[in-house]
């Protein structure tokens, strides 16, 4: 058992943010400045954060079976966001660097307290039994329609917790790419979280229901709201 968690241990310190799978930003649109979000912000993407936290488990196993793969109740699932939202990417864009630590970093204050802070982030990696916190960073980017990124995406497992957005898309192609991933998702021992910008969202929504993909349409609230 010690030597089946010392390898386990090792692949967790040696994984990397996948960037075969995933982009940090869409090509040709420059990635957004990070800034501390509005309290606006924060109340339009509680229902996308909702939605990315159900189901996800503890991310712990039990102490004393650190070679336990911790629960994940809903390891994969998809939501679908309509595309004529003329907000939509902007505030996608920022609730994934909300996600991924990024407005934690612009808070640190300095490259020494940032170097601090990764190293922190990284040692809870490894630490089996802790319970995952709302403020633990996820891997977040987008997954881009071209056949490098779906092969990449055929075989990708997640290090942590991850989100991956999905822009415009062909329907069919997308659907594959969901099914493969719906069939490696029992092994996955993070969630992972398809977030869809598409044209005709119902059509899609009832689409991957059918076929058995977990699948919520969502309407953020308006920025007045």
């Amino acid at each position: 058992m010690a030597e089946v968690r010392r390898r386990r241990l090792l692949a967790t310190l040696r994984a990397r943010f996948d960037g075969a799978a995933l982009q940090v930003a869409l090509p040709g649109q420059p990635a957004n400045a990070v800034r501390k979000p509005s309290a606006t912000q924060l109340a339009q993407w509680a229902p996308l954060q909702a939605w990315s936290f159900e189901g996800a488990g503890t991310g712990s196993s039990p102490l004393l079976r650190p070679t336990q793969a911790p629960q994940v109740e809903l390891p994969f699932s998809a939501a679908v966001w309509p595309a004529d939202d003329p907000t939509a990417l902007d505030l996608i864009d920022a609730f994934s660097r909300h996600l991924d630590g990024s407005h934690q970093l612009l808070a640190a204050g300095g490259a020494l307290a940032e170097l601090r802070l990764r190293l922190r982030v990284k040692a809870r990696d490894v630490m089996w039994w802790r319970r995952r916190q709302a403020s633990d960073p996820w891997d977040c980017g987008y997954a881009l329609d071209a056949p490098e990124t779906r092969a990449a995406l055929a075989r990708f497992e997640p290090r942590r917790a991850t989100l991956m957005v999905a822009v415009g898309w062909p329907e069919d192609a997308l659907v594959d790419a969901l099914m493969a991933m719906q069939k490696t998702a029992p092994q996955f021992t993070h969630p992972v979280r398809w977030l869809v910008v598409q044209n005709g969202p119902e059509i899609l929504t009832g689409r991957l229901s059918a076929l058995g993909v977990p699948v919520k349409a969502l309407q953020l609230r308006a920025a007045d709201a």
